[in-house]
């Protein structure tokens, strides 16, 4: 019974919504501040950059930290030049997908490709 008071609930607010839409008067605004989709790619690839380089610098304090609290143990120096290569490829793969979206979305624009209506 709960089962069916749900359905019966979700239902009259599926039919109360598509009631009151009126096609005629229906417009879709684009929710985003891009006109195109190389400019879409190039807004997504910037808020990674912003948001991943910060967490990049932390894991190299970090890895620095590893390095200074190992104190010559070999295992712990290991493990602190694992972390510290693991960083670097990744700050090296974040880089370069930003560079790699640069490229494209300027290629694509240059070709006139990706605008949106």
């Amino acid at each position: 019974m709960k089962k069916f008071l749900q359905y019966k609930y979700f239902s009259l607010i599926i039919m109360l919504t598509l009631l009151s839409f009126n096609s005629a008067e229906a417009v879709i605004d684009n929710p985003l501040t891009v006109g195109s989709f190389t400019d879409l790619v190039a807004a997504i690839a910037d808020i990674l950059l912003y948001v991943l380089t910060p967490i990049a610098v932390m894991y190299l304090i970090y890895a620095g930290f590893k390095f200074v609290l190992a104190r010559g143990n070999p295992t712990e120096l290991v493990d602190a030049r694992k972390t510290l290569i693991w960083t670097l490829v990744g700050i090296v793969i974040l880089l370069g997908a930003a560079t790699l979206a640069t490229i494209l979305s300027s290629t694509l624009s240059d070709l006139g490709v990706g605008v949106l209506p």
